[in-house]
């Protein structure tokens, strides 16, 4: 089995990996877990998320009117992240603007009763639904032997740390895999088990283990 468990909603990834042209085994699971593409072309949600739409609608306005020039709030039906990626500023105005915007998220999305996760010059605000890329690895990984999981944010640290909880009470062998980069978290990059160096390296590890699959059968 594999599967793409990303924080960008399952119907960009459907787009992405062509999965609307081409019949695929792959799964799709976008918004951390709250949102997956099935093979029929619909969405299937998490129980309770439908209901947080206007909450999403009516926090995407307020932060809109709130944050600094320049830095983009992105709505993604059942979650919104904010980033500053795009900023052509640096250094230490660089690093008020992500403060200010990271508070500004904060403040508005606990009002709202939304949970904020901190990536990779941005935030994201979700339904506190307990449920996140941890939750989803633990359900992939049910009834399975091996498993290897990789990532480059912050969020991925909670797929590496339920592998890592299902390697200790299992007999489960896992790999969790980093891929480096300008910013990529420190704490995910010492808690790998194996570093890619980039995103190309990343694809290559991908195609040379693709290639071990095919062998095999």
């Amino acid at each position: 089995m594999v599967a793409v468990v990303s924080g960008r909603s399952a119907a960009f990834l459907a787009d992405r990996l062509e999965l609307d042209r081409y019949s695929s085994p792959l799964r799709a699971i976008g918004l951390h877990g709250l949102e997956e593409w099935t093979p029929d072309g619909a969405l299937k949600l998490r129980p309770g998320v439908s209901a947080w739409r206007p909450v999403i609608e009516t926090v995407g306005v307020a932060l809109r009117a709130a944050l600094p020039q320049g830095v983009r709030v992105e709505d993604k039906g059942y979650g919104i992240t904010v980033h500053w990626r795009s900023v052509t500023t640096s250094g230490a105005e660089l690093a008020a603007l992500a403060a200010a915007a990271t508070d500004t998220v904060q403040r508005i999305g606990v009002a709202h009763g939304l949970l904020a996760r901190l990536g990779k010059a941005s935030v994201e605000l979700a339904p506190p639904l307990g449920i996140d890329k941890g939750v989803v690895v633990k359900e992939l990984c049910d009834g399975l032997e091996a498993a290897g999981y990789m990532g480059d944010d912050l969020g991925d640290l909670l797929g590496f740390q339920a592998l890592e909880q299902l390697r200790n009470s299992s007999v489960l062998a896992a790999v969790k895999v980093a891929v480096s980069g300008e910013e990529a978290p420190r704490q995910l990059l010492e808690e790998a088990d194996l570093v890619l160096e980039d995103p190309s390296a990343a694809g290559r590890f991908l195609e040379a283990l693709a290639e071990s699959v095919r062998r095999r059968r």
